[in-house]
């Protein structure tokens, strides 16, 4: 039965997994995003750590019906230093329910001072 049950589990979550990541922009903050339990979400933003020093970080006290699957950062082939990169957070949705993805983009080396910007997704988690 034990076995029965994993089986059954995987082939959900590997049906959730083919539909592929859903992609968010900062123009989506705000929304909310419908997932089913093994899909991903693909939150795309524009990174200038090289040149002004902000950087996009995922907030604490994410729930843990999310999980951050990757991190990446593509720079443009023959782009200058300091040139503007694409930063990628995957994160995948681990459990059903509702939660809050939220992110900031500040300058890791000041203290006491509030975000540049701040971004929000309210992701709602089916089976």
């Amino acid at each position: 039965m034990r076995t029965l049950l994993f089986a059954f589990t995987a082939a959900l979550l590997s049906q959730a997994a083919l539909a592929g990541p859903v992609l968010v922009t900062p123009a989506d903050s705000g929304k909310t995003i419908a997932l089913k339990v093994g899909q991903c979400l693909d939150i795309r933003l524009s990174t200038q750590a090289a040149s002004t020093g902000y950087e996009w970080y995922l907030a604490p006290g994410m729930s843990e019906r999310m999980s951050l699957a990757a991190r990446t950062v593509t720079t443009p082939a023959g782009a200058p230093t300091g040139a503007p990169s694409q930063l990628d957070y995957i994160l995948c949705a681990a459990a059903p329910g509702e939660t809050v993805v939220k992110f900031l983009n500040y300058r890791v080396w000041e203290k006491n001072v509030k975000p540049a910007h701040e971004l929000s997704f309210t992701v709602k988690i089916g089976r």
